[in-house]
């Protein structure tokens, strides 16, 4: 099988192609939803421990600050994060990575907007476990497959280049996600309170995890395929090479490139 050696001619050949230009703006766009979430939440989590109870503000001393702030995070990782790696675990190769990244995106976005338009209206309980869920949609759902696409979907001598390009753009989402997202949480805020946004930041991850939805779209399914399959390089080999008699090799089938 002779394909194409890697270089940068080659590169912007295979990616001026409509079908591989979508592919890497699935898995890049994908990783830059989530990620604008994910880590833009992250940063709020002593928000959200404080309506649950678990208030560093009304610590007295350091251990009850360390001590509310490890409880309320263990609480949120036991009960939502690692369960949601579990189940991924479980179920990737059977129910597939598109549809548990699809699947985990369509819910986060419910969850999302439930959070953002009745923050202020939710009981303490009722936003825990809207947290919790949150948690666990994020990781049976994109953040564990927008890791595991891209090192499957690309063909093997751009596969690391464009798992890189897929990653950096996660880290861009996340960067704008804490940067120029979270913080407007604080805006207009007061002493008694300190995140009056947090409604409306909620909301804007709530349209990220939509455009998530979208960009899932461009993906294929890659449970219980070969990376071969999946690269296009056997469609190259089909394109490229036949089987021809040749008499002079006493009669025995050749394969040529053509």
């Amino acid at each position: 099988l002779q394909v194409p050696k890697a270089s940068w001619g080659d590169f912007f050949r295979h990616y001026s192609k409509l079908k591989n230009a979508a592919l890497l703006l699935g898995t890049a766009g994908s990783w830059f939803c989530l990620d604008v979430a994910f880590y833009g939440l992250s940063l709020n989590n002593g928000t959200i421990l404080k309506v649950i109870g678990y208030s560093s503000k009304d610590a007295n001393n350091v251990y009850e600050f360390l001590y509310n702030t490890a409880v309320g995070n263990i609480i949120i990782v036991l009960a939502g994060a690692v369960p949601g790696y579990w189940v991924s675990v479980a179920t990737i190769d059977t129910i597939g990575r598109k549809t548990i990244q699809l699947g985990g995106f369509i819910i986060l976005t419910i969850l999302f907007i439930v959070m953002g338009f009745a923050y202020f209206h939710i009981p303490s309980n009722g936003l825990l476990a809207i947290y919790v869920l949150a948690q666990f949609f994020f990781n049976f759902g994109p953040n564990t497959t927008t890791f595991i696409v891209p090192g499957e979907v690309f063909p093997t001598r751009y596969r690391s280049t464009s798992h890189g390009i897929s990653a950096a753009s996660g880290k861009v989402g996340s960067i704008i996600g804490q940067g120029a997202i979270s913080i407007l949480r604080t805006r207009g805020a007061t002493e008694d309170n300190e995140a009056p946004w947090m409604d409306h930041v909620l909301e804007i991850y709530a349209l990220f995890m939509l455009l998530g939805c979208l960009t899932t779209l461009l993906i294929p399914e890659t449970a219980r395929k070969t990376l071969e399959e999946l690269s296009g390089e056997d469609d190259y080999a089909n394109a490229h090479e036949s089987i021809v008699d040749n008499e002079s090799h006493n009669g025995k089938p050749e394969r040529t490139s053509v």
